[in-house]
């Protein structure tokens, strides 16, 4: 008769050995030692299907103890007197599970798409994992993906475009539109082949839905020198927000570029912020660092930062400090700002705006601007033929821009 120690006992031999129980209230029942070691419970019986001699394997010791195969095998040895094959129900059980994972559904769909924008370093797949959660409801989430139709995309667009969110509501459109034409090709990709869900689609059912609005508005907000001055000077910020935003001001950068920024790329001694490739919104197209020229100014600044966040590796570590800050939390604490001040609206992103445009009164190149702020060169010299990096001209630019910047702050508030 088996028990916990004879399993436990047994060494593995060249090939697969057996050990039966001799309790003859389940026959058939043993334990299958496999070379590798491994000890798989079993029940061998005669189908009573097509009176072939077969074993079902019921779990692995010591996952499952003694005791619980001895229960399952009696089950399974019920079935077989019964006239049921355990085999035969256990192909099917997995049939049908296979079945089920080819018919994939609306959320597996958005997960495959998120996973096709992640593998792709895009960093639109945080915003289709935040849209997923937010804006399409759990029941067509469950639902197979080939039986969602256009009035489900109009069910779920029509809520947010009536509260006004008009441009998000084509962003959800537009990954909508983007996951269903993945479902639709997986098969034909290399990357997805035999990895990815079928979903049975036999057409898109975002194409014919019409965009809420023709175009998307340009970001046209600059805010004036007045306005610096005041956000400068706000006393409605928090510290870290406040400071994220001036260095935003300094550098011109992007924001996810410093709220993301660590301490390791910036070189004082030579007086650099090296921004790498692979952090760089035009990370697709190049892989080069952009290399930001730094002052006096900057690091003045960079010396605030230090103070008041008081992290070693982000400037702007996120609560717990095993993250950056998220782009959201600048916005939301900008539109804090704003609804506070008075202010007419702004965000984040409307500083590097401000940037390329004070600078640019104060007599600064259209090309030295782009270069300080990283825009990628798309003539066919930049691209191909000049590899000068072009850092002093860069540094006599900068310099001259915090000069200025300097002036617009200096000392007086609104």
């Amino acid at each position: 008769m088996l028990t916990d120690r004879t399993i436990r006992d047994a060494k593995p031999k060249p090939s697969v050995y057996r050990l039966r129980d001799a309790n003859v209230v389940c026959r058939g029942f043993g334990v299958a030692v496999a070379p590798s070691g491994k000890k798989t419970f079993f029940l061998s019986y005669t189908s009573p299907e097509d009176g072939k001699r077969k074993q079902v394997a019921i779990g692995q010791f010591p996952a499952l103890s003694l005791k619980e195969a001895r229960l399952k095998a009696g089950a399974l040895r019920e079935k077989v007197n019964e006239g049921q094959d355990p085999a035969v129900e256990k192909k099917r059980a997995i049939d049908a599970r296979l079945e089920q994972r080819a018919l994939g559904t609306l959320g597996d769909l958005i997960d495959l798409y998120v996973a096709d924008l992640e593998i792709d370093g895009k960093r639109a797949a945080v915003e289709v994992k935040r849209i997923k959660e937010k804006n399409i409801p759990s029941a067509l989430l469950e639902r197979p993906a080939h039986q969602i139709t256009k009035e489900d995309v109009l069910d779920t667009l029509t809520p947010i475009a009536q509260r006004g969110a008009l441009v998000h509501c084509d962003n959800v459109r537009a990954y909508l539109r983007a996951a269903f034409e993945l479902g639709l090709n997986a098969e034909s990709m290399t990357r997805w082949r035999g990895q990815a869900a079928k979903f049975n689609l036999q057409h898109n059912p975002v194409a014919t839905v019409k965009k809420t609005v023709s175009r998307k508005p340009r970001g046209m907000r600059a805010l004036s020198r007045d306005e610096v001055r005041q956000v400068w000077h706000s006393d409605n910020l928090t510290a870290p927000m406040l400071l994220a935003l001036k260095f935003l001001l300094a550098t011109g950068q992007r924001v996810e570029e410093v709220l993301h920024a660590t301490w390791a790329e910036f070189d004082l001694g030579q007086m650099v912020w090296i921004i790498p490739g692979e952090r760089r919104k035009t990370r697709g197209k190049t892989s080069e660092p952009h290399i930001v020229p730094l002052t006096d100014f900057h690091l003045q600044l960079l010396d605030e930062i230090k103070r008041e966040t008081g992290h070693d590796t982000y400037l702007f570590p996120a609560q717990g400090g095993a993250t950056p800050r998220r782009y959201d939390v600048l916005t939301n604490a900008v539109r804090k700002y704003v609804a506070a001040s008075g202010m007419v609206s702004f965000s984040p992103r409307d500083i590097r705006r401000t940037f390329k445009t004070l600078s640019g009164s104060m007599g600064i190149s259209l090309e030295m601007r782009n270069r300080l702020q990283g825009h990628a060169m798309t003539d066919v010299g930049s691209i191909h033929y000049d590899r000068y990096d072009y850092l002093t001209e860069k540094r006599a630019a900068m310099a001259a821009w915090t000069s200025d910047l300097t002036e617009i702050v200096k000392g007086v508030e609104q």
